[in-house]
Order: structure tokens, then C-alpha cells, then sequence
């Protein structure tokens, strides 16, 4: 499976994270160690992150 680290831009923590699925703009993680699953999408293309929302925070991740 391929993996990722994401970032909380609400405190800078960083967590690695599983790619569940990768298309285009859109991601699906699941953080290391957690039943926690996070949709990340890309509002274009061209963008370099993907940012999504759990719990009333933001996440963001290059997918890479």
C-alpha cells in the first residue's frame, strides 16, 4: 500500500497516513495506527496539496 504523510495545518502535527485511493483530485487516507479515514480533494489539477477536514480540522497532503 502506499503511503503518504499528512499535516494538520491547525497545529503542524504530522501523521503518516495509508492512501486507501488516489484519483485525479481526489484521496482517501487512513492515518497509521487509527481507524481514521480523511477525504482529501484538489480544488484543480494544477494544485500541489490535497486538503480535507476530520473532527473541525484541516489536513493537507502532496500525496506523495
Amino acid at each position: 500500500m502506499d503511503k503518504t504523510i499528512i499535516t494538520c495545518t491547525n497545529t503542524e502535527v504530522k501523521h503518516g497516513a495509508d492512501i486507501l485511493s488516489k484519483h485525479g483530485r481526489y484521496m482517501k487516507v487512513a492515518i497509521e495506527g487509527t481507524d481514521v479515514t480523511i477525504k482529501l480533494t484538489k480544488a484543480v489539477p494544477t494544485d500541489k496539496h490535497y486538503v480535507g477536514h476530520y473532527s473541525g480540522l484541516e489536513f493537507i497532503s502532496t500525496g506523495d
